[in-house]
């Protein structure tokens, strides 16, 4: 075997000899070409293309831009992304992390994301402008902070017993007023445990008792006075029954009559504790007495043979609950001023970087679209939502229009955003009565942002007759807009890919058909990438004109628009 294999070597060696000799007769070149994929020249041809906004044609039509949206992360981090887009769009929209709940800190002043400013910072050193939104919105709001700037006052009740009268700092034989032929006179207490006590001699005697209520305390808030009582059968146990009045001096009065002490269980002859209590209610104060915390009290028992002992006199008192409630006025303006922290923290950070603004967001109702949005009569709101329409009214548009206007630039746009309009066209009327009434206060509003989620397979009329809706309301019309193929990225297929950019390429196409040059303030690419598997919002979607891995490869979808922008030059 051995020798066999080194045979073998040598043969190879005097062939490949032979064949290198002869070579130097007779050279011939020959071509070898190797198969390349298809999809290798499809990508080559896509990259060939020169960027987006050079397709674009900008004479006759001022205000347009040819727009996407990006986070204020990658344009903070000033990341290859963000510098790709710089070479194919003219302006940024940055609609998505402004949220007044991450803003508010506990003592209610406005702190902005430091990408905010770091963001705005280094976009500022490009020649792209910026679209920035969404100011007003009803999601993504310090809810809890808010409601409870205008939550309702509750006053605890409170109650307690007050002390009146127990004789202890009077000097023994000491007298009070009374009415009737009798008198009294303070003693000790006979049986040595009460101190000092009243007593009350004669037929028909009450004494009376000049008082006056601790601060806080009114008539009003009395309920009944308690009475310590010791007597005999013979001179006041029983007799003609307890009587009490309230007078605002010494003298006549009308007594109300109460049962006697025996009737409420006092023993003959013994004291009898805190037991006879006398309701306040039953002497039917007048609204004026019950406001008084000086008066004068007389208190007794009838009987023609008065002889007995009182003592601790108190009354008891109680303060009802209440609710203090904010008027519509005042809630009012606290959320102005709310409004007006947020908005100058937005407009002076965003001032002199900031071009125009979406102010408000999804104004119109989806199930009343004359109407807008409201919170009103619903009984829990989804967390983080808050709608400032519902305490400063239809006006709020305009109020906010102000506030940005004071606190960036009086020249900028202004826009005003609302989505589902192709399925739910009655909002683009909603839009413009509320456009009509907002500058009949004053504040123009200069155009109208339609966000469009749209598919391959979606209704062409239906999106031509909401643009044509738009177009014709005479104001600049963005449109920020993506198209998906329904399937996840993984499930898309090449001819879904070429349906998704004839959709593009009809979709820019539709819009300048449409929409005068005079009003196209331009077209906004939602989601120039696919969507990312964490994204809220088209999770794992093929909606972009590149794609989200892979060095962001240009897909069909890309030259979908530049074949449409090139035909309108």
């Amino acid at each position: 075997m051995k020798s066999n294999t080194k045979w073998n070597k040598r043969l190879a060696i005097c062939l490949a000899a032979s064949t290198l000799l002869g070579s130097c007769a007779e050279f011939e070149t020959r071509d070898f070409f190797a198969d390349r994929p298809q999809s290798l020249i499809d990508q080559e041809e896509r990259d060939a293309y020169n960027e987006l906004k050079t397709y674009a044609n900008y004479d006759g039509q001022p205000h347009f831009k040819l727009g996407v949206e990006l986070s204020l992360a990658d344009l903070a981090s000033n990341n290859v992304f963000y510098r790709l887009m710089q070479q194919h769009f003219d302006e940024v929209s940055l609609t998505t992390d402004l949220r007044h709940v991450n803003a508010v800190q506990e003592d209610g002043s406005i702190v902005l994301n430091n990408n905010v400013s770091a963001a705005l910072e280094t976009h500022a050193t490009t020649e792209m402008s910026t679209h920035m939104g969404h100011l007003v919105w009803h999601e993504n709001q310090a809810s809890a902070y808010l409601n409870a700037l205008v939550a309702d006052i509750i006053i605890p009740g409170e109650s307690g017993t007050e002390m009146l009268l127990n004789f202890e700092e009077d000097e023994l034989g000491a007298s009070y007023p009374v009415i009737g032929s009798g008198s009294t006179s303070v003693k000790n207490d006979p049986d040595g445990k009460s101190g000092k006590t009243l007593h009350v001699l004669g037929p028909q005697t009450f004494p009376q008792f000049e008082i006056t209520l601790p601060e806080g305390i009114t008539l009003g808030d009395s309920k009944s006075v308690t009475i310590d009582f010791k007597g005999a059968g013979c001179c006041g146990l029983y007799g003609a029954g307890m009587r009490m009045a309230i007078s605002s001096s010494i003298g006549s009065v009308s007594l109300i009559n109460y049962g006697s002490p025996a009737s409420y269980g006092a023993p003959d002859g013994q004291w009898f504790r805190n037991g006879i209590i006398l309701p306040i209610a039953n002497l039917n104060l007048s609204d004026a007495q019950k406001q008084l915390t000086s008066f004068v009290l007389t208190i007794g028992s009838a009987t023609g043979a008065a002889d007995y002992l009182i003592d601790n006199i108190s009354m008891q008192w109680e303060k009802v609950g209440g609710t203090i409630i904010k008027t519509p006025e005042e809630k009012a303006e606290i959320f102005t001023g709310e409004l007006d922290k947020w908005i100058a923290a937005i407009g002076t950070t965003g001032k002199d970087k900031v071009n125009s603004w979406s102010v408000v967001y999804q104004p119109m109702d989806e199930e009343n679209p004359s109407e807008l949005r409201s919170g009103i009569g619903v009984a829990e709101l989804p967390t983080n939502t808050f709608y400032w329409q519902d305490y400063l009214g239809k006006d709020y548009a305009s109020i906010a229009i102000g506030m940005i206007k004071q606190y960036a630039n009086a020249s900028d746009q202004i826009f005003f955003t609302e989505t589902n309009l192709v399925n739910n066209p009655a909002k683009i009327q909603g839009l413009v009565d509320l456009i009509a009434y907002t500058e009949d206060k004053g504040t123009p509003v200069d155009g109208i942002v339609a966000e469009l989620s749209l598919n391959v397979g979606d209704n062409k009329e239906k999106i031509e007759s909401a643009v044509q809706q738009l177009s014709e309301t005479g104001k600049l019309i963005k449109i920020s807009f993506d198209i998906g193929t329904e399937t996840t990225i993984n499930q898309a297929t090449t001819a879904l890919y070429e349906q998704q950019a004839a959709m593009y390429k009809w979709f820019v196409q539709m819009y300048y058909q449409i929409v005068p040059a005079a009003q196209r303030a331009g077209i906004i690419f939602r989601s120039p990438v696919d969507r990312p598997n964490n994204a809220t919002w088209r999770p794992n979607q093929p909606v972009g004109l590149w794609t989200n891995s892979g060095g962001f490869q240009r897909k069909p979808a890309y030259v979908g628009v530049v074949e449409a922008l090139e035909q309108q030059k």
